[in-house]
């Protein structure tokens, strides 16, 4: 048996292993909180999925099985069972988490469907979530590879009334002007840009974003030395364990509410 083989075994015990969990409702989202730096507001939440284990509590890491189910191409099942979730949190909750809106991250696979932009609307709307709470993040790389991205993915997105956000943005001014042409107004710059660019790079960019009226928020920001540094750099907003962890959704409304 080569490792080809080996690895069809293990991915199908996987796809298996997942299907089980979500009957099951072992999945289950996390958030990762977003701040306005100047006032230290929360102002959106990144969406990530966690697979607790009934026996013990154990949690999956999303690396151990998200992999097998992207080769597989049953990832988008998954994708689908947190944006249930996100869009029924944020329906049903009555506080101020639930004005706060929710980033969800999907694969590039659901290019193949062309009426995502639908569907999603519609779970929306069965839990009565305004449209404008509800982003789906898609990263550079994602937009580069597939004309399909731009061509149709992202506007029927927009059309819909959701926020379409850029994440891992690892390029510069030319590159932000051609996502700002397709109506995205928020982009999420990769740590290799804001903490090993240059300062004139990430100047140009800050003040382009400024001019575009786009939302620039740094991602993975580690620690406050860090967050002192996104802020003398100009970029307003940020995310990363320097600021807050992943949390359930429980956390995550005690500390929007305390």
């Amino acid at each position: 048996m080569d490792a080809n083989e080996i690895q069809a075994m293990d991915d199908q015990l996987i796809i298996e292993d997942v299907a089980r969990a979500v009957e099951e409702n072992e999945f289950v989202p996390f958030v990762q909180p977003v701040f306005e730096l100047a006032t230290n507001k929360v102002i959106a939440t990144e969406t990530l999925v966690r697979w607790t284990l009934p026996e013990d509590g154990t949690v999956v890491p999303a690396g151990a099985f998200v992999p097998s189910l992207e080769r597989t191409h049953t990832i988008c099942g998954l994708d689908w069972c947190m944006a249930e979730a996100m869009c029924e949190f944020l329906g049903t909750t009555e506080c101020d988490a639930a004005k706060v809106s929710a980033g969800l991250n999907i694969s590039f696979q659901h290019v193949e469907d062309k009426n995502f932009a639908q569907r999603l609307a519609a779970t929306a709307d069965w839990h009565k979530v305004a449209h404008e709470l509800v982003g789906i993040e898609l990263s550079a790389e994602a937009i580069r590879q597939d004309e399909r991205v731009t061509g149709h993915l992202i506007p029927s997105l927009l059309d819909a009334g959701f926020i379409v956000m850029v994440d891992n943005f690892d390029a510069g001014v030319e590159e932000l002007r051609a996502v700002a042409n397709m109506g995205i107004k928020v982009v999420k710059l990769a740590a290799s840009v804001w903490r090993d660019g240059s300062a004139e790079q990430i100047r140009l960019i800050v003040d382009a974003a400024k001019e575009l009226k786009m939302t620039l928020a740094a991602e993975n920001v580690e620690n406050d030395e860090e967050r002192a540094a996104v802020a003398e750099a100009g970029i307003p907003v940020a995310q990363g364990y320097g600021l807050a962890h992943p949390m359930s959704l429980e956390d995550f409304v005690a500390l929007v509410e305390g």
